[in-house]
């Protein structure tokens, strides 16, 4: 059975459990083992030290064949920055990587409304400028596009929502399409 390594934010929930047993159960339907945060089905949630969950997680990720990222805006306009680490160590891995988001915007878009929140974006040079003069990536792609380029690099694929869904933060329905394109690939 493939390994793949699940990364993203939703450990942090405060319903975390049985979201990641979701996302387990539907990870086995398509036939991969799942890995990774919150795949500790059968043990009593104990606290851990941030060096036994690198540490965990570390060999979750060298064990596993595939990687599969929630890169949902996470407190902000981005990914969780834990998953981006993941993301790009798998990379270094040479392994399998792929990613989905619940948001539709592209990056851009979402730095536009979100962080500049309707100030006037400069568009004079050809690059955007918010207010401040930073420039805002414009290349339509789903987050950094240092995450979508390594993901596509590897052969992978970012899956992305058509329209926002009413809880991103849990909704499955991008997830289990991914799953469903990754296994038919395989």
């Amino acid at each position: 059975m493939t390994t793949i390594y699940l990364a993203g934010p939703e450990v942090f929930l405060p319903d975390a459990m049985p979201i990641m047993a979701e996302k387990r159960r539907l990870a086995r339907q398509f036939g991969f083992e799942p890995t990774g945060p919150g795949s500790d089905e059968n043990q009593t949630p104990v606290k851990r030290t941030a060096a036994e969950i690198y540490a965990r997680n570390d060999a979750a990720m060298r064990q596993a064949e595939i990687c599969l990222a929630n890169i949902t805006p996470f407190r902000g306009v981005s990914a969780d920055p834990g998953t981006v680490y993941e993301i790009g160590f798998m990379i270094a891995l040479g392994k399998s990587v792929f990613a989905y988001t619940n948001h539709p915007d592209d990056y851009g878009l979402r730095v536009r409304s979100a962080w500049y929140a309707g100030q006037p974006i400069d568009e004079t040079s050809g690059r955007p400028r918010g207010p401040d003069g930073i420039a805002i990536e414009n290349h339509g792609m789903a987050d950094n596009l240092m995450i979508d380029g390594g993901i596509e690099a590897t052969g992978g694929k970012v899956f992305r929502a058509i329209a926002l869904p009413a809880d991103p933060a849990r909704d499955l329905t991008i997830y289990f399409e991914a799953l469903q394109t990754i296994a038919s690939t395989r």
